[in-house]
Order: C-alpha cells, then structure tokens, then sequence
C-alpha cells in the first residue's frame, strides 16, 4: 500500500508555503463553520480552499505552481515587512521604519523631516515619503 502512495505521488508537486497557507485557512474556516453553521459563505470558501490545496499538491506542472508560490512568497513578505516597520517605528521615536514598494526592504529615516526622497540600499530604487 505504501509503495503504491509513494508511485502515485511520484511527479507531483507536493507541499509549499502557499499550500501550507491554504492549510492553515482551512483550519480556520473549518472553526468558523462550525460557529456559524447557518452561514454558506463560510462553508463554500472551505470547500474550495481544499479544491485548491488538492489541486496544487497533485498538481504534476512545477513550473506553474513554483511561479504560484513564488508571487505568494513575495506579496507575503511585502505585508510581513510592513508590520515589522510599524512595529519598529513605534518602538523608535527618533526615526521612522519604511518599507520599499519594490524589494519589501525595510529602511530607516530620521522623523520630522518632512516630505524627502528615499532610495533603497538594496535595489536602488527612489521613492518619496513622509518622514
């Protein structure tokens, strides 16, 4: 039995951190279903997380699901650093935590400054903010 699971997963996709978000969503909505037993919304958007987790795990296209969680790995690390930079900056009075629109690096700047030009020592990339 064993074998025959470890030949039919020969070739798939498997496992990554998008799947793994998936996971953990489902586990949430499953919670909320079972609050709110009455509401379909929830219940439908469980159902299809699990569509999409079974789909990507069993997936066999590498190349389609690695460009999937790469954009995931991205946008997740934008909204991480974001959190982090606020956390920062309310900890620090003396300079303000930014995070650059292009690489999610975060970037220190004094306070008070007014409205200045940034530009990121990992990308190189200028943006304006208000400090």
């Amino acid at each position: 039995m064993r074998e025959k699971l470890y030949r039919f997963m020969q070739g798939r996709y498997g496992t990554d951190k998008l799947n793994q978000f998936l996971f953990y969503l489902e586990l949430i909505l499953l919670v909320l279903s079972l609050f709110f037993r009455k509401n379909i919304v929830i219940n439908i958007l469980f159902y299809i997380s699990i569509i999409i987790y079974l789909a990507r795990a069993l997936s066999k296209n590498y190349v389609a699901r690695s460009i999937e969680n790469q954009k995931f790995i991205r946008i997740r690390a934008k909204i991480v650093h974001r959190f982090q930079a606020i956390n920062k900056s309310l900890k620090d009075k003396q300079n303000k935590y930014l995070v650059c629109p292009e690489c999610a690096q975060i970037i220190r700047v004094p306070r008070n400054k007014g409205k200045i030009e940034v530009r990121c020592p990992s990308c190189r990339k200028s943006f304006n903010a208000k400090s």
